[in-house]
């Protein structure tokens, strides 16, 4: 098995997706993470993962120059991320299909194999 990452991405932040949503739809979002993610348990997938707040720093060049994140530059706003065990890139990205994030037009996952490092 190898591991890989799984990167949620979107256009708009989640206050401006659930803006208008109602405590119920807001439950029913929540209820369709938690369930793929215990499924993705339950099969020995998954290794972790966390959703990420939409604020952070970035640091660039040898300056090391400090800033405040980039994400409302980008076009794409990193949401979170998670850690999953799978055979092959197929089945990586099989397990990505069932990412509550693309039950929307402007969710993408990005799938990346985390290169091992010999110590």
């Amino acid at each position: 098995m190898k591991d890989f990452m799984l990167l949620f991405r979107d256009s708009l932040s989640a206050e401006e997706q659930f803006a208008n949503a109602s405590p119920e739809e807001m439950q029913a979002e929540m209820a369709k993470w938690t369930n793929w993610m215990e499924e993705l348990a339950a099969q020995g997938k998954l290794i972790g993962g966390e959703p990420l707040l939409p604020s952070g720093k970035v640091l660039r060049g040898t300056s090391k120059k400090v800033t405040d994140g980039a994400f409302m530059e980008g076009k794409e706003l990193v949401g979170g991320f998670l850690l999953i065990k799978a055979s092959d890139w197929e089945e990586a990205v099989a397990v990505s299909k069932g990412c509550p994030t693309l039950d929307n037009e402007t969710g993408t996952v990005e799938v990346r194999e985390i290169m091992k490092v010999e110590a």
